[in-house]
C-alpha cells in the first residue's frame, strides 16, 4: 500500500541509466580537460587475430607493444557479476593493477556513433608457443599464491582483504613462454565494508 505522500519507488534500471550517464558525461569532460577525447584515428589497428567479444574491440600497438581495448557503448564490464557502471569498471582495473601486477592505463573517451566508450591500454602479454592456456592445476596453484581461497558457497574466488574474483574461467589467463600464468580479464571486485588501503598488492608476500 502506498504511503500518503511517498511516490512510487524508482525503477531500478532507470536509475541505473541515469548514474552511468552521469558517470559517462564526467569521464568524456575529464577527458576533454586532459586532451584525451579519441576518435577512431587515434587507436591502434585492430587485433584481426582477436575474435570480436561481448565486452571490447582489441587493438594492437606494436611499437609500444601494448593492447588497447576500447569497451562496447553500454556494456562497460559485462560478466559473471551483471552490468557494471563506468565507475565500477574503472575500479575493477585498478583492483587488477594492484592485485595482479598489471599496468592498465586509461587513455582516453572515444565517442562512438552508438555512444561512449572508455579506452585503456595495456602491455601485450606474449602466449607461450605451444600451451597457452592454463590448466585448472596452474591457475588454483597462480590464486593460491596470491592468497586466494575458492569459496564452495559463493563458487568464487576469495582474499581476506575483500577481494574477490569473478569470470575466472581458462580463457581469461594466460600461460607465458617462462611456463607462468598471467590473468588477462579476470573481473576482481572488493566487498562492501572493506578498504582499499588494505588491499594486498602485487607481489604479495
Amino acid at each position: 500500500m502506498e504511503m500518503a505522500g511517498v511516490g512510487q519507488p524508482r525503477d531500478p534500471v532507470t536509475e541505473w541509466e541515469e548514474r552511468c550517464k552521469a558517470q559517462f558525461a564526467a569521464l568524456k569532460k575529464f577527458a576533454s580537460s586532459r586532451g584525451c577525447s579519441l576518435s577512431e584515428r587515434d587507436l591502434p589497428p585492430p587485433m584481426t587475430c582477436i575474435k570480436p567479444g561481448r565486452e571490447v574491440s582489441v587493438y594492437h600497438d606494436e611499437v609500444q607493444r601494448r593492447v588497447w581495448k576500447s569497451t562496447f557503448p553500454g556494456q562497460s564490464g559485462f560478466g559473471q557479476s551483471g552490468y557494471f557502471t563506468p565507475a565500477g569498471y574503472l575500479r575493477r582495473l585498478r583492483l587488477s593493477n594492484l592485485i595482479f601486477g598489471d599496468d592498465v592505463e586509461f587513455e582516453g573517451i572515444w565517442s562512438r556513433r552508438e555512444g561512449p566508450s572508455i579506452v585503456t591500454s595495456q602491455s601485450y602479454i606474449q602466449p607461450h608457443p605451444e600451451r597457452f592456456i592454463p590448466t585448472e592445476v596452474e591457475i588454483t596453484g597462480f590464486l593460491n599464491a596470491l592468497g586466494f581461497e575458492y569459496s564452495e558457497t559463493t563458487m568464487a574466488w576469495e582474499r581476506d582483504d575483500g577481494v574477490v574474483l569473478a569470470d575466472t574461467h581458462d580463457r581469461n589467463f594466460i600461460r607465458a613462454p617462462d611456463c607462468t600464468v598471467v590473468a588477462i580479464d579476470v573481473q576482481p571486485r572488493l566487498r562492501p565494508g572493506f578498504q582499499w588501503e588494505a588491499v594486498r598488492r602485487f607481489p604479495v608476500s
